[in-house]
Formats: C-alpha cells, sequence, structure tokens
C-alpha cells in the first residue's frame, strides 16, 4: 500500500447501537489500522466513543444527514480519497467508494421494517451498487443475490466473511435455571415467534426462554408472551450478551434468511449449541457444526432440544472456525482491494 494513500473509514458506525453490523465495521476498521495507521475513520463530531481507532471529527448529526451531507462535502475538498462503508449504506454523492452490503432483507418481506425504511433502501442500494468501485459482502449467499438482483458482476463483489469479535463474559451463570437463547427478538424477521409459539413445549422439556435485542422504529411494535419462564431483555451490553449466550444450553436462531447469521458463529465459538434453520447461508459458514431443523418444521426444532447436551462445538470445531473467521484475514482482502486505487 502507498506510503499516504488518502483512505477514509465511513465512521457512521461509532454513532450506532452495536449490532452485528457494527461489530464488523469496527473489527476491520481495527484490523486494517493495525496494518496500515495512514487509514483515518472520518465521524462527526460530538462525544462518540473512538473504540481506539484514530478518527478525524467533521460535521454534525449521526445518521442519514451527516452521511448524505457532511461527509460528502468532506470528500468534496479530497476529491483523490477513497471511501469504504461497511454498514450498507453510503453517500450518493460519491463513485470513489467501496460500499458494503450485507443481505437484502429489505426486499424479502415487506412486514419485517417500516414503509420508509424498505423504501429508502430499495432506492438506495441498488444506486450505490452501480455507481461505487467495488462491493463488499459477508457471505457467498448474499454475493449471488446482489449479483442477481442488480445484475453486478460477480468480479466486483468480494466476500469478507464477519469475524469473531472479542467477547468477555462473567463465569457465574446468569440465572439458576436451564434457559435458551433468542436475540434479536424485537426484529421480525430473527423469527423468534416461531420458538415462543412452542413454548408450552419447551416449558415441558425444563426450558426457560431468555430473549434480547434492541428496539428500533424500523420494526414497529412487538409483542412477547406473558409468562414467568419467559424472560425480555432490551439493549443488554456487550459482556452481559455474551455472559447470556456463554452459559445457555443452546442459543435457538430461528431466522430463514441472513446474510451470514453473527450470534450463530458467537456462540459456536463460545461452545454454546446453536440450533438453526437448514438453509443455504448457514450451512456455507458452519457446515455440520450446529444443530439443524427444516424451516417451519416444529417437531424437528423440539427434537433437536433433546440432543443438544450432546451437541457442544467441540475444540477442533471452535479452532477452526477462529481461524476462518477473523478479521485480521478480512483486513488484509481488503487492503488488496484498496491497493487497486491508492497505488
Amino acid at each position: 500500500m502507498a506510503a499516504n494513500p488518502r483512505v477514509y473509514i465511513n465512521g457512521k458506525f461509532l454513532c450506532q447501537q452495536a449490532t452485528g453490523v457494527q461489530k464488523f465495521a469496527l473489527g476491520l476498521s481495527q484490523a486494517l489500522q493495525a496494518k496500515h495507521p495512514e487509514i483515518i475513520v472520518i465521524m462527526p463530531k460530538g462525544k462518540h466513543p473512538h473504540q481506539g481507532l484514530m478518527v478525524k471529527e467533521y460535521g454534525y448529526g449521526q445518521g442519514f444527514f451527516w452521511e448524505q451531507i457532511w461527509l460528502p462535502l468532506f470528500l468534496w475538498f479530497h476529491p483523490h480519497a477513497l471511501l469504504i462503508n461497511f454498514c450498507n449504506t453510503a453517500p450518493l454523492l460519491i463513485k470513489k467508494q467501496i460500499v458494503t452490503v450485507h443481505d437484502l432483507a429489505f426486499r424479502k418481506n415487506k412486514d419485517w421494517f417500516s414503509a420508509s425504511f424498505r423504501l429508502w433502501y430499495n432506492f438506495l442500494i441498488p444506486r450505490l451498487c452501480k455507481r461505487s468501485l467495488q462491493i463488499i459482502s459477508v457471505s457467498e449467499f448474499s454475493k449471488q443475490e446482489i449479483c442477481k438482483a442488480y445484475g453486478v458482476s460477480s468480479n466486483k463483489i468480494h466476500v469478507v466473511p464477519n469475524s469473531v469479535p472479542l467477547m468477555e463474559y462473567d463465569a457465574q451463570r446468569p440465572y439458576p435455571f436451564l434457559y435458551l437463547l433468542l436475540t434479536g427478538i424485537f426484529n421480525p424477521r430473527k423469527n423468534a415467534a416461531f420458538v415462543f409459539s412452542l413454548l408450552p413445549e419447551i416449558k415441558e422439556k425444563g426450558f426457560h426462554i431468555v430473549g434480547v435485542g434492541m428496539e428500533a422504529d424500523i420494526f414497529g411494535t412487538t409483542t412477547f408472551p406473558k409468562d414467568e419462564k419467559v424472560h425480555i431483555l432490551n439493549n443488554v451490553d456487550d459482556r452481559q450478551y455474551y455472559t447470556l449466550m456463554k452459559h445457555a444450553e443452546a442459543l435457538v436462531f430461528p431466522s430463514e434468511y441472513e446474510g451470514f447469521g453473527i450470534p450463530v458463529l458467537e456462540a459456536l465459538v463460545l461452545g454454546t449449541p446453536a440450533i438453526v434453520p437448514d438453509v443455504a447461508v448457514y450451512r456455507e459458514s458452519f457446515g455440520d457444526i450446529p444443530l439443524y431443523y427444516y424451516a417451519g418444521d416444529a417437531e424437528m426444532l423440539l427434537n433437536a432440544l433433546n440432543t443438544i447436551k450432546f451437541h457442544k462445538p467441540t475444540t477442533n470445531s471452535v479452532d477452526y472456525l477462529k481461524n476462518k473467521f477473523n478479521f485480521d484475514a478480512g483486513g488484509n482482502i481488503l487492503a488488496d482491494i484498496i491497493k487497486q486505487y491508492t497505488n
């Protein structure tokens, strides 16, 4: 990489709640800067954590207005700069940029997101795919979907998988009872309702359900069963999240559409069994390590619960996943792409 490449990372993610997309952005930004400290994260002014990154603060606001107005204004004064975007969105006015599209969930089901969110993404994403220099996605599954949806050449899309983040947790169990963990419960796409519909059978097997997630306007209102064995937690911090995951009897991740499935990777690396629908993206990433059930097959999912104590990921499986999914490797892929536009 050139000694002083003009490369900036879109740092809007530093102002957002840390879901899987933001963890991806943070991990890759840290990996890139560790090897190429001349790459700078550009972010809004304000009291936002820098997460150990080298940043430049510019402009005001946190969301759409900053990304579509202030960020292009900054780059107007740096016309030769390359912009890297990790979180689906990017400024429409910029051509010299690399964008990341994690998945096309906004095209799949109108009930998953608000009408305004779907309208914006259906306008924005195809235009970014057409105008950007290169596209990053997180799996071969998502890459092929983008190619088919927007007629993008496969040579323009590079797979940079999600990776294992830093996962710190407490050794002490958070609850005295056995529980199954559900994540992303406020997001209809994650399909928590399917698992809650099986609550009587799950209770008969001796399990509670602990559900975690973050409420957001784009999802609308979500309701959950009122039951002494259902525990709903909104917006837990990372340590509590990983503590809950580490000590769960299993992660049940019933989402039937994902670009990757970060919670599945996190659970397996922590040694927690994961139960997932048998769909292509999980097979691509995790092979035979999770427990599978046919999508929508309640009996098969319940039968999987009978075997979780025999299906903990082995040490070899955990090591395999750590080696396969790490931000250093992803950073190297990105660095090679960046070289094309900075030398």
